[in-house]
């Protein structure tokens, strides 16, 4: 796999600039941490994108713009706490909070103005968006999970248990750099033919992903799915058709199981969004198609 890219704001700022939504920037203050997120699109309905464990919002911008430009959405999304700009103020990262992080996004919709909202989350930041839904039900228009890595739900949980409980030894013993490259081997479609490369954030984001994230990660930390089916919330999950037996794409099965959701497979690998936005964007708005029939199907169902 080819190293990726770091990318600059005032890079980003120079791709923003070429898109037809205008992207906005601006911080937010919350629990000890410098916020900051931006937002694009004047339509009557928010979609927030929240960041796995690359943290930077950023590599949404592409889709927002693209689902912005058809004025039905605002679009928004930001760098995650303790990630690329998003600094706390006393300078000392914390072990990772998804409870916190599930306020965090919460005071993102509040700040735009808004009540609810559809989310989009991957990758972690999937767990943090079923976070979300389970402690803010009433905020959730739609919740989209792309590949969360659920993997105590999996038959191979042990398995996959002491593989991440080894990773952690390997960064203890033989630093990031090794135990990344062992992470890495299990992102599968990255290499394959024509396909880009996407772009990293803050090279510190890594380095708080391993020290104060992966720790909590290891232990296969979910919210209460049951819980979020109970609420009703709206749900449907995603698995890129790039990742083929990654642990992380068949856990989506089992989440779909547990949730009584929609399961797609849509285009493009771990990050597909990013790199295959334009096969990505027809998925994603299926998706929400499905997820608009299911919840008008359930509202006539109760009466």
């Amino acid at each position: 796999m080819m190293p990726p890219k770091f990318i600059t704001n005032s890079l980003m700022s120079a791709m923003a600039a070429k898109m037809t939504a205008k992207m906005e920037h601006a911080v937010l203050h919350t629990e000890g941490c410098a916020l900051h997120y931006w937002h694009c699109g004047h339509g009557p309905t928010l979609i927030t994108f929240v960041p796995g464990g690359n943290g930077h919002g950023l590599q949404f911008l592409a889709l927002m713009a693209a689902l912005a430009d058809t004025g039905k959405y605002t679009c928004a999304t930001f760098d995650r706490r303790q990630m690329s700009a998003s600094v706390v103020t006393d300078g000392v990262n914390k072990k990772f909070n998804p409870p916190q992080q599930a306020r965090d996004i919460r005071a993102v919709i509040s700040v735009l103005g808004f009540a609810q909202s559809i989310i989009f989350g991957s990758s972690s930041g999937g767990i943090l968006s079923l976070q979300f839904a389970h402690d803010f039900p009433d905020m959730v228009i739609h919740l989209i999970s792309h590949e969360a890595p659920t993997f105590i739900l999996l038959p191979d949980a042990a398995e996959l248990f002491e593989w991440f409980h080894g990773l952690m030894t390997l960064y203890e013993t033989k630093g990031l750099e090794a135990a990344a490259a062992e992470f890495e081997s299990k992102l599968t479609g990255y290499d394959d033919e024509g396909i880009p490369t996407c772009v990293s954030p803050d090279p510190k984001n890594r380095v708080n992903f391993w020290e104060n994230e992966i720790p909590i990660l290891i232990g296969g930390y979910v919210s209460n799915l049951w819980r979020v089916k109970e609420n009703g919330t709206s749900v449907g999950v995603m698995r890129g058709v790039r990742c083929k037996d990654a642990f992380f794409a068949r856990a989506t099965v089992e989440q779909a199981k547990i949730l009584g959701c929609p399961l797609a497979v849509v285009p493009g690998h771990h990050q597909g969004f990013e790199v295959e936005t334009e096969a990505f964007l027809p998925a994603f708005l299926e998706m929400i198609e499905t997820l608009e029939k299911r919840k008008k199907g359930s509202a006539i169902s109760t009466y």
